[in-house]
């Protein structure tokens, strides 16, 4: 007895018209995207204000730190300045050439941000001898041998290991902002963070957040973090 063969879908116009129509009633793409733009659209802003985040690294960082002597954090259009003064007096190569402290000067670039880190590209890393000489030996040494831009970058990582640390190649460096969400005891998970303004003195986050941000200005205080609720209207036009 032979088997009946099904009939192959034939692509006319009207079976594909057909098709559409079923796939349009079943899943509305035009609803699927404005339910992510809902989802997503932000209705939180957190400034940092980067002068007195600086108060703040003095007093536990500094104090802590045995050759970090000084460190700065600075602000500008699109980047984040560090300075500072690192000894390095036990440092075998810097006894050989008598350096005793040396200054640095880094930019980093934001590059992404995805789930509360942010990824920061070092743009520009800069050593130099404290003690001003006609032939900086450091500057030199550090063009030629990036290693030791490199023994510093790390020394700087390691103070914070639970908010920095170095990508694979070291020239990117991550900045886990879960760690003070949970030092305010917000849940990171109620908390997603899309965008990173850098202006002058200030770190701007706009973020969605499904639960109250205010333990945020409590912990650091008013002065450094300041958390500005976006009102609906406004969200739903961006």
């Amino acid at each position: 007895m032979k088997q009946k063969v099904p009939k192959m879908f034939k692509p006319s116009p009207k079976n594909i018209f057909n098709l559409f129509d079923d796939f349009f009633k079943e899943i509305n793409p035009f609803r699927v995207i404005i339910g992510a733009v809902e989802e997503t659209k932000d209705n939180y802003r957190v400034e940092i204000d980067m002068r007195y985040l600086n108060e703040l690294v003095h007093l536990e960082v500094l104090e802590k730190a045995e050759n970090l002597i000084e460190l700065d954090f600075f602000a500008s259009e699109g980047k984040v300045i560090i300075k500072g003064d690192y000894y390095v007096g036990d440092y075998r190569l810097a006894g050989i050439f008598k350096v005793r402290e040396i200054e640095f000067h880094s930019e980093l670039v934001p590059v992404w941000v995805k789930g509360n880190r942010v990824r920061f590209r070092i743009s520009t890393f800069d050593i130099w001898n404290k003690k001003k000489k006609k032939f900086d030996i450091v500057k030199w040494i550090a063009k030629l041998i990036p290693y030791n831009r490199t023994y510093i970058l790390k020394e700087l990582v390691s103070l914070y290991p639970k908010i920095l640390s170095l990508t694979r190649f070291q020239n990117e460096i991550r900045l886990n902002l879960s760690f003070f969400l949970n030092k305010a005891k917000i849940n990171p998970e109620g908390v997603k963070i899309h965008r990173l303004n850098l202006e002058k003195n200030k770190l701007v986050f706009d973020l969605r957040s499904s639960v109250v941000l205010k333990p945020l200005a409590d912990l650091f205080g008013s002065s450094v973090v300041s958390v500005i609720s976006i009102p609906e209207r406004k969200s739903l036009r961006k």
